[in-house]
């Protein structure tokens, strides 16, 4: 059985041979036939054996024939040796290394041997810097070159397979080469179906290692290098790669020409400010018979830009959805070529993140998707980085949320390349008929938004504090007169057209990105401090595990970074409504529990939040006390 790896060995000493084998010689002559002989070999790289064979290999020797040698120098050698040609060969093998694929051979006893496979013997100059002693101390570095450099760091980069290198079953080293570069350092090697792939120990780097430079201390072939461990750890990794490596990273930078045109105009993406888009949704809104404050516009607007999950909630009929397409129309993003805006519809027999996402068929290896269409949706904005992309669950609460939108939940907290949602296991990267179109994972980028609506009736499904956590909850309420305004918006729309305005710019993700502020600094005032810290110490008293904890002060930390300069919504209305919004909808429970915080105008809530201050707060707390007075509960 020939093994598909390549062993590097240097002639057996006689030193070591009598310490194992004491009858065995490194070159011996053959009674069978005239001037023929064997020799054996010690092994430089032990590593590469595989697992399964290591057995066999230890303290063994891979045997040679005299007839295997094809090399011009010892043929020019033998063809004047008339006689004891093993002396000769012993003498020529001293300078020399010899590169081979192994054969186990089993004789009729169930014993196994190792020995130089047919035709696969190659002989070079050893080099200076390689010790016969050496034995099991050359490393093997990987040379792979079916990819491009790009293509070959994307890969890397996005967990796919970096080749289908086969003269190993196991890599060893912690760098690999590809191109005119040595890449490391890498955690772990793996290899699927599709190849190998790898795991990055922190931050991984490459280096233009000129190797033809070191040709006394490594050995060059067109599969892999060859190199002593010290020289390797010394020379190449510590002094080379991990001081003077530079980090791999996609240069998706387009390099423009600079042309100077005569013209007045700015460019499009200074004309479309902030304020004039939130205009623009305000106007279509008017269009369609809705009426809306523009603060709370501007309140789900800010919701949005922090990145997190919005969830707009109201009596049904308000118009919570229309407000969401709406918003993804002033954005310019609903258009036939690519689905940037996507409504999807929750059914309430949804029980997990298969009925979302999708599921993968293991009897036909085939993954497929949910009719959601999520997953597509989510492919595109990846491939489309530069562009936004929203995302709207309608009837959110139709199903237990925690259910099916377990993955996305956890998810939607995390940062830049750590937002992945799975599709499947990484370890059957391979064998998915589909994969290179759902890959095992997803990454969900800064440039898509999510948001949900619920309505609050026997249909629905009461939102854990798992939910509430993690998003902005926004309540859209029917606001006063509200009958007559919308008869005096008819009358003006009618008067001047009722035709919907086309919306002609598009917001890209380089417009809203610079609409949002997503530093680290704390935007939160002193006094607003002190009141999150005396909200907190009312809460506290009624459960530990209620109080105001670091993901909502991170929220609303985040929130109140991010609202806009107009003055339409103030600061304090702003803080208002964030209190509204991530606090107050948690208090929930019986009135045994709740009549402390709620109930006592001394030491509860509202000693604190004044309706003159706080009059989104005040409403919103007024309602739970009264809920708590008719049922005996508040949710």
């Amino acid at each position: 059985m020939e093994l598909n790896i390549y062993l590097v060995g240097v002639l057996a000493s006689e030193s070591r041979l009598q310490e194992i084998h004491p009858n065995f010689l490194p070159v011996k002559a053959l009674h069978s036939g005239f001037n023929q002989f064997q020799f054996l070999l010690d092994i430089l790289n032990t590593d590469d054996i595989p697992l399964e064979h290591q057995k066999v290999f230890r303290n063994r020797f891979a045997l040679g024939y005299d007839n295997q040698l094809r090399d011009s120098e010892w043929e020019s050698i033998s063809q004047k040796q008339q006689f004891f040609k093993e002396d000769a060969f012993k003498s020529f093998a001293t300078t020399k290394l010899f590169i081979f694929k192994p054969y186990i051979d089993e004789n009729n006893y169930g014993e196994k041997n190792i020995k130089v496979s047919n035709n696969s013997l190659k002989i070079i100059d050893k080099p200076k810097g390689i010790s016969d002693k050496a034995i099991g101390s050359l490393m093997t570095i990987p040379i792979f070159n079916e990819h491009s450099q790009y293509s070959f760091e994307k890969r890397i980069l996005s967990s796919q397979s970096i080749g289908n290198y086969d003269f190993l079953e196991r890599i060893t080293t912690s760098c690999v080469v590809s191109g005119d570069y040595i890449y490391g350092e890498f955690q772990d090697f793996e290899k699927l179906n599709d190849g190998w792939h790898v795991t990055i120990d922190g931050t991984l780097k490459k280096l233009p290692i000129d190797f033809n430079a070191y040709t006394e201390h490594i050995i060059i072939e067109s599969h892999a290098i060859y190199v002593d461990y010290d020289f390797f750890q010394d020379v190449i990794l510590t002094n080379g790669l991990i001081e003077k490596g530079i980090p791999v990273s996609l240069d998706k930078q387009v390099k423009l020409k600079k042309i100077v045109e005569e013209t007045t105009d700015d460019f499009e993406e200074e004309k479309y400010s902030e304020d004039e888009f939130l205009n623009t949704l305000f106007e279509q809104l008017n269009k369609r018979g809705l009426i809306f404050e523009k603060k709370q516009l501007i309140n789900f607007h800010t919701a949005l830009k922090t990145r997190r999950l919005v969830i707009l909630s109201g009596p049904s009929g308000t118009g919570k959805t229309q407000v969401v397409f709406q918003y993804a129309k002033a954005l310019g993003i609903i258009n036939k070529d690519m689905q940037q805006f996507k409504m999807i519809p929750v059914k309430p027999n949804w029980k997990d993140d298969t009925d979302l996402i999708g599921f993968l068929d293991t009897i036909n290896n085939i993954y497929r998707p949910s009719e959601s269409g999520l997953v597509d949706v989510l492919i595109e904005a990846k491939n489309n980085q530069n562009k936004i992309f929203l995302i709207c669950f309608d009837e959110m609460n139709l199903a237990k949320v925690e259910y099916y939108f377990s993955q996305f939940l956890s998810v939607l907290e995390m940062e830049g390349n750590e937002r992945k949602i799975s599709l499947y296991s990484k370890k059957l990267v391979g064998r998915v008929l589909n994969g290179e179109q759902y890959p095992h994972e997803i990454n969900i980028l800064p440039n898509v938004l999510f948001v949900g609506t619920i309505n609050n009736d026997e249909t629905t499904q009461t939102l854990s504090d798992k939910v509430l956590d993690r998003a902005n909850f926004i309540e859209f309420n029917i606001p006063k007169n509200h009958i007559n305004n919308w008869v005096n918006l008819y009358k003006k729309v009618s008067r001047n057209t009722t035709k919907e305005s086309k919306v002609d710019k598009v917001v890209d993700l380089y417009h809203y990105s610079n609409w949002t502020k997503n530093t680290s600094e704390i935007s939160l005032l002193p006094s607003e401090i002190e009141i999150l810290e005396q909200l907190n110490q009312i809460l506290i008293k009624q459960d530990a595990s209620k109080g105001i904890g670091f993901r909502v002060l991170d929220h609303i930390n985040s929130y109140m970074l991010n609202l806009p300069s107009s003055q339409v919504l103030s600061r304090s209305s702003a803080f208002d409504l964030q209190i509204s919004q991530k606090i107050i909808p948690k208090i929930r429970g019986t009135l045994d529990e709740l009549k402390e915080i709620l109930l006592e105008d001394e030491k509860g809530l509202l000693s604190i939040l004044d309706e003159t201050v706080y009059p989104n707060s005040y409403t919103a707390i007024k309602r739970k006390i009264r809920e708590l007075k008719l049922y005996g509960y508040t949710y």
